[in-house]
């Protein structure tokens, strides 16, 4: 059984550059701010099972239609993953159904703060983070791949997961998180509700994690080559992790050209090499260079415009993520 997770954004992106000679691409892991500040006093959190239970989901039957998740994978799946980050001092897991007796959805009810209070000092935590639902949804699909000759038949799921994240000084959530993820499964004989069920709720929990905390994630950048000695030398360079040197040559280059596409792909090179160490407000400024040299209707208008867009959101990151990253 294998499930899939199309990367339609990166093809789309490719497809823009894989027209402009002369360039090379390299990776990097970058940190992400996650969509909640906590306050500073929040150390020890404790992750709670706030699901109602439900029938065990059967082996032998593939139900096409609306799923419950279960609630102690969900509780267990997000306490082991803001373990691994080590973001906060300690997690505390009661995976324990608080309202075993109840039946959804007549009974889908939040925590009191009487409730909050009571879990937080029995469990020793600062915040409770409340596992609410996980709703999952399959349909049957003809999934078109781009590298695939023919549509392949294979069953949508829909997670959405709902958490509550409670202080105990309050008598309402601090937050509440819920997002919708799809994953393609082939159809398998051994697809069934209980495989739905677990990896499902198993899926749904991991995508939320990048929402809760800081993360990291992987980030594709571009950079001009060829076309004179600096920018071959440059490229040597970069091999050591010298981005300083490489920068002097382009500076070199841009500062002996008046104009044109090599003084453009100069300033291009130079904001990423600023990027690369740290000072984005020096990496937007030389991007506006390279973008008032570039040729009117040439495609490196759109590789401008792509980093012009990164470089933007990520200035607008910073401050968030410095005061997230504050704690340590």
């Amino acid at each position: 059984m294998k499930k899939h997770i199309f990367p339609l954004l990166l093809l789309a992106a490719t497809s823009v550059f894989t027209a402009c000679g002369s360039m090379q691409s390299f990776t990097f892991d970058q940190l992400y701010p996650a969509d909640i500040t906590y306050p500073d006093q929040v150390k020890n959190v404790a992750v709670v099972n706030n699901m109602a239970e439900i029938p065990t989901p059967k082996d032998d039957l593939l139900t096409i239609g609306l799923l419950e998740g279960d609630g102690k994978v969900a509780a267990e799946t997000l306490a082991e993953a803001l373990a691994d980050s080590r973001y906060f001092n300690q997690v505390i897991i009661c995976d324990s159904a608080l309202r075993a007796k109840d039946e959804l959805p007549s009974d889908y009810s939040a925590l009191t703060q009487a409730e909050v209070e009571s879990l937080a000092s029995s469990l020793g935590a600062d915040m409770i983070f409340s596992v609410e639902r996980v709703l999952l949804q399959t349909n049957r699909r003809e999934v078109f791949y781009p590298e695939l000759p023919m549509p392949f038949e294979a069953v949508e799921l829909k997670t959405t997961p709902l958490i509550k994240i409670y202080i105990p000084s309050r008598s309402k959530p601090m937050a509440v998180v819920s997002k919708t993820d799809s994953l393609y499964w082939d159809i398998t004989p051994d697809l069934s509700d209980k495989r739905i069920v677990t990896d499902g709720t198993m899926d749904a929990m991991t995508t939320l994690v990048p929402y809760l905390i800081p993360h990291w994630g992987q980030v594709t950048r571009l950079y001009y080559t060829g076309g004179s000695v600096e920018m071959r030398d440059a490229v040597i360079c970069l091999r050591e992790n010298d981005w300083k040197e490489a920068r002097r040559l382009w500076q070199q280059l841009y500062d002996n050209r008046k104009k044109g596409s090599a003084k453009m792909k100069a300033a291009f090179n130079i904001a990423l090499s600023f990027e690369m160490e740290g000072d984005i407000d020096q990496a937007i400024e030389w991007l506006g260079k390279a973008k008032q040299l570039v040729g009117s209707g040439s495609e490196d208008r759109q590789v401008i415009a792509y980093y012009e867009e990164a470089l933007q959101k990520k200035k607008l990151d910073l401050p968030k993520l410095n005061l997230q990253m504050g704690r340590f």
